[in-house]
């Protein structure tokens, strides 16, 4: 059985909550407030937010740089405020991506400011991908360089079994694979041209059959994919799981959920904002959330099947969230990360269950959107 918990999420500038999915909507409490920078890249680790590479406004003068600061909010802390970790990374990304790896926070690409492409005062070294902060050592160590594509653009990011980061571009045929662990690339050949979907006349590998791939592709281009067995998935708003294997060079596409979700999304890609946002929970199971109406997200549990020549979807989970806010409406892509906690405890189990049973609990952020998923497996 799978059922979310408990949920933090952040609208406009000013809204933070946590909603108690058991007792909505009496438990609605601000947790955090980003006010003071815009757009910058975050992750959350033991409850911890992370947050770094937003854009600020220097002395009134609507002139804006990026923060160098990274800083730090325990969410568990009633009395948190935020806690300057460090003020001297290398490279002045925002909106960048950010993920953790043990005691190392990574923060890779992202954009620049274009007054900083001719500020002549950068003395930092724009042909490095990313860096990372070692939180025991407290110093920054770039990412090594990649010889050969010293300068990049229009990549979208991702992670594989929080060891594996991803980079891939639908738009340029791209990916390209960094092991974070040996701390190395990963040499393999990078050029993918049925990865490419902006050719509305030619029908990539696979999606012989897909009748909707402006959507497609720009919900492959601005949303992050979910990166399971050498696969990109995506879904798109056809609700149709769609998966990129990169090892076979070659597209899936599974059966439509259209049928048991009341999501109503439309297929013009210019109205992304109601696309799905997808999340890993395990190999089997990923999880959907979706803004509905500009006060209602949708989230669902999807079970997915992956065969040689196939891929088929099930939906295990669907409910809705009502958000009181006194914005205008819900936006969910100012950012979103993932934090795991895996915590084995006894359960209560029927006289006829005689096996131990797990209970695999999953935050999903976004942008201070957390569901807490609780999965239990006998």
């Amino acid at each position: 059985m799978v059922h979310p918990g408990v949920i933090y999420f952040v609208n406009g500038l000013h809204e933070y909550f946590k909603i108690d999915l058991e007792s909505l909507p009496d438990k609605l409490s601000p947790i955090a407030n980003f006010t003071t920078e815009r757009s910058p890249g975050w992750t959350v680790i033991d409850e911890c937010i992370y947050c770094i590479g937003g854009i600020k406004e220097v002395n009134e003068t609507k002139h804006f740089s990026v923060s160098m600061n990274f800083t730090k909010y325990n969410t568990t802390n009633p009395n948190s405020t935020w806690e300057l970790i460090s003020h001297n990374r290398n490279l002045r990304w925002y909106r960048p991506f950010v993920f953790a790896y043990g005691r190392k926070i990574y923060v890779i690409s992202g954009y620049r400011l274009v007054s900083d492409y001719y500020d002549r005062d950068d003395k930092a070294d724009w042909t490095y991908w990313g860096e990372y902060y070692n939180l025991n050592s407290q110093t920054w160590h770039y990412l090594p360089k990649l010889v050969g594509l010293e300068t990049f653009s229009g990549f979208r990011i991702a992670v594989i079994n929080r060891t594996t980061v991803v980079f891939y571009s639908v738009s340029g045929s791209v990916l390209l694979l960094y092991d974070v662990a040996k701390e190395e690339w990963i040499h393999k050949e990078h050029h993918h041209p049925n990865m490419y979907l902006a050719n509305m006349v030619v029908h990539p590998n696979g999606l012989e059959q897909c009748d909707c791939r402006p959507a497609l592709f720009s919900v492959a281009n601005n949303t992050t994919a979910v990166v399971c067995h050498s696969t990109l998935y995506w879904l798109n708003n056809d609700l149709c799981l769609y998966g990129y294997d990169y090892v076979r060079k070659r597209w899936f596409q599974s059966n439509s959920l259209l049928a048991e979700l009341d999501w109503s999304l439309s297929l013009e890609p210019h109205e992304l904002v109601f696309a799905p946002l997808l999340f890993y929970l395990d190999d089997e199971n990923f999880v959907a959330i979706c803004r509905v109406t500009h006060k209602e997200l949708g989230i669902a549990i999807i079970e997915v099947e992956r065969k040689p020549l196939s891929l088929n979807v099930s939906l295990k989970f669907s409910g809705a969230l009502h958000i009181d806010t006194k914005c205008f409406g819900i936006n969910l892509f100012n950012g979103m990360a993932m934090s795991q906690v895996q915590s084995p405890h006894h359960a209560k189990q029927s006289p006829s269950e005689g096996s131990r049973v797990y209970a695999w609990k999953k935050k999903i952020c976004i942008r201070g959107l957390m569901v807490d998923v609780v999965q239990f497996n006998v």
